[in-house]
């Protein structure tokens, strides 16, 4: 075996071990994903849950993966095959394609792509979005790449698609402009991005005139372009001020030697549209055809911008400079999140645990949290918990027609309103008397983490209790 093959084994090995040693992998809605797996083959099977199965061609290519790898090997091989070979495809995929934008294997930079892979987008689980980015890393790459190998992007933006039409369309258009810079003489090249900038306004203004949407001044943060890294508790300051201390030496560095050579690379107009991106488009929209919002826009554009804002600022920086400074990053990351993913799964396992006592095909909530917005990993917990035996009953994916999975109303497994869902989450749900029979997790002790389970009754409010997320760093 090559050293290179061998390099790649191993670093695919290592990106992969996290997901093979938890018990159950913590990346938010992937429960929810696993849950919903789970009532899609009842649903196929003839029981009637009030629930159907619409056809759908984007926002559903992980849920197709999973339901496949279940009917092979049941729901653990389907967990942690589907998510180690998502991981794989996006490292690998950015990999490819920082390679390809700076002319030298990317390995210098592989602790900050192994970082980005296990980023915001990955803990929140938003897995057909996930692999949409890892599509459209590939096709990107491609579409700059000499000769025939550049029409291969097409089915890759394809399959980008099927997973997701927001990393779809932000993939294409990055590849479009960067295969039409390739093949203009450099005079002409500003032009073209000023072109593709106003192209990028075009959209924000025609999102705005078609359908409701939102703009939040917090999206100027992700400039920092650490955002991506920042999942948790506070203890992810320590690597997103180590990569901007990175990054601020690299700019001073390539400015001093190379003064406004590094700015007629590929990746600078990449950067900066994902910039325009950034500061342009909304960070919610109401997708035409569906009953709830599309949030976090703008954190779902945040990955994109710091990608190519690190292949702009170390394409010429030493490599082993910019291996030693990464790796201390990572270190910085991966140190806590390995610890939050154990406790994590201690957690999970308090919800396994009373999820058993419930009655079979009972309608469960949980009432615990440990935020009432964001990140929440907790959020998701109960629905990977009933699977085979009780019913999630605030499942949020089949009320939002975002899914292929959809509730008829007065289905009598789960909610069929985005706003009951949102009010159980927010603690302003009030139990109705059709509700009933409804059992609760409820918080019994937070140390060790312990819940018991209680029957609701008609007109009871749902407090969900808030517990901290241990460890407790700073």
């Amino acid at each position: 075996m090559s050293r290179r093959r061998a390099a790649i084994l191993g670093v695919s090995l290592l990106l992969i071990l996290p997901v093979l040693l938890q018990k159950h992998v913590q990346a938010g809605d992937l429960a929810s994903h696993l849950y919903n797996t789970w009532l899609v083959l009842l649903v196929k099977s003839g029981e009637p849950l009030g629930l159907e199965i619409v056809p759908q061609y984007s926002n559903v290519l992980f849920d197709w993966w999973l339901e496949g790898l279940w009917r092979l090997g049941g729901p653990v091989f389907a967990e942690k095959t589907a998510v180690s070979v998502s991981v794989l495809l996006f490292f690998w995929g950015s990999f490819f394609l920082l390679t390809r934008l700076t002319g030298r294997p990317a390995w210098p930079s592989a602790p900050l792509l192994a970082m980005l892979a296990f980023g915001w987008i990955y803990h929140q689980g938003f897995f057909n979005y996930y692999l949409s980015c890892a599509f459209g890393f590939w096709a990107i790459g491609l579409a700059v790449s000499p000769g025939w190998r550049r029409w291969l992007a097409a089915p890759l933006l394809l399959l980008a698609g099927i997973a997701h039409l927001m990393g779809a369309a932000v993939a294409a258009g990055l590849a479009a402009y960067l295969a039409v810079r390739g093949s203009l003489p450099a005079p002409r090249r500003k032009w073209l991005l000023l072109g593709a900038a106003a192209a990028v306004a075009a959209v924000g203004a025609g999102v705005a005139a078609a359908v409701p949407a939102a703009w939040k001044l917090h999206r100027f943060m992700h400039l920092s372009a650490v955002t991506p890294f920042h999942v948790f508790h506070g203890a992810y300051v320590v690597p997103a001020l180590l990569l901007l201390l990175f990054w601020i030496t690299a700019a001073l560095w390539t400015a001093v030697r190379y003064r406004k050579a590094m700015l007629l690379g590929p990746a600078a107009g990449a950067a900066a549209l994902c910039a325009a991106a950034l500061l342009i488009l909304p960070t919610s929209l109401d997708w035409t055809g569906t009953r709830q919002s599309l949030f976090f826009v703008d954190w779902r554009l945040a990955p994109w911008f710091t990608l190519f804002l690190h292949t702009l600022l170390s394409a010429r920086l030493p490599a082993r400079f910019t291996l030693a400074a990464l790796l201390s990053a990572a270190a910085a990351f991966f140190t806590p999140l390995s610890v939050t993913w154990y406790e994590l799964g201690r957690m999970e396992l308090a919800f396994h645990s009373a999820a058993r006592k419930v009655p079979p095909r009972a309608r469960t909530i949980a009432s615990v949290t440990t935020s009432l917005s964001g990140m929440n990993p907790l959020l998701h917990m109960i629905d990977r918990a009933c699977i085979g035996h009780c019913f999630s009953y605030g499942n949020y994916e089949p009320s939002t027609a975002q899914f292929r999975l959809r509730s008829r109303p007065g289905s009598p497994v789960v909610m069929d309103s985005p706003r009951s869902v949102f009010a159980l989450q927010e603690s302003r749900y009030f139990v109705r008397r059709e509700d009933l029979p409804l059992y609760g997790l409820i918080l019994k002790q937070t140390r060790p983490f312990s819940l018991e389970v209680r029957a609701f009754h008609a007109g009871e409010k749902v407090n969900r209790e808030k517990v901290p997320l241990p460890p407790e760093w700073f």
